[in-house]
């Protein structure tokens, strides 16, 4: 009776987990064994089901081949990207042409929609605007104090961080001008511009949804945002 009472229990925990079975290997070693020497019309071919499984699990595997493949791809673009960035960067001899650089260059060698220069200023009005832009170019916005860091947290109590990916709905129009209506993922870098300086941000906005999420990781811009801060430290040093 315990014989027969086991054996059932045993059949209905088969039944409603085989994988419990069929992912074990010593299990399923001494079934084959026992399959070999025990076939007959009404027995199923545990080897077919033993292959089957294989065959998923290889399959399994391609697919996280090909996704770690992806990820290691788009890691090395990203990689080239930056490093492109960082050398164009250094290229301009004059603030003039390092301004010409931000309004356009940038964006297009980070392969963004747009890259906007942010920087604080306890004095600029929207009377300001229009002369700035003349003088300065569309890559540098011009923000109120305390902007930069209400921009990063969405107004929030809370700490901004040293790099910001998220996705938006649409962007804002000081910062992204006619595009606002089309951004929907941004990465933010905050800027420390220096001795006398108050901070700034540099705004890489995309088109692209998935272009910037926070699950990506930050190492790469981390390293982008302070070569650049150095840079811009050179600049308005020599302004």
């Amino acid at each position: 009776m315990t014989s027969e009472v086991s054996i059932s229990d045993l059949r209905e925990t088969i039944l409603r987990d085989p994988n419990a079975i069929l992912n074990d290997r010593e299990v399923m070693r001494a079934l084959v064994s026992a399959d070999d020497a025990a076939k007959g019309d009404n027995i199923v071919d545990l080897k077919t089901a033993v292959v089957q499984r294989l065959e998923e699990r290889l399959d399994q595997l391609e697919g996280h081949h090909k996704t770690i493949l992806s990820a290691a791809y788009d890691n090395i673009a990203s990689t080239n990207h930056l490093h492109r960035a960082v050398l164009a960067a250094l290229e301009p001899n004059s603030f003039a042409e390092f301004l010409d650089f931000l309004d356009g260059g940038l964006a297009d060698v980070l392969n963004v929609t747009m890259a906007k220069l942010c920087m604080e200023t306890a004095h600029v009005t929207e009377r300001d605007i229009p002369a700035l832009r003349e003088e300065f170019g569309k890559g540098v916005v011009f923000l109120r104090e305390g902007e930069v860091d209400h921009y990063i947290t969405l107004g929030r109590e809370v700490e901004p961080r040293l790099i910001t990916l998220r996705q938006i709905k649409r962007g804002i129009t000081k910062i992204h001008d006619e595009h606002a209506d089309h951004i929907r993922s941004e990465a933010l870098l905050k800027l420390d511009l220096g001795t006398g300086n108050r901070v700034g941000l540099l705004a890489l906005s995309s088109r692209d949804t998935d272009q910037f999420s926070p699950a990506m990781g930050t190492d790469l811009l981390v390293f982008f945002g302070g070569v650049f801060e150095r840079i811009i430290q050179r600049w308005l040093a020599h302004e």
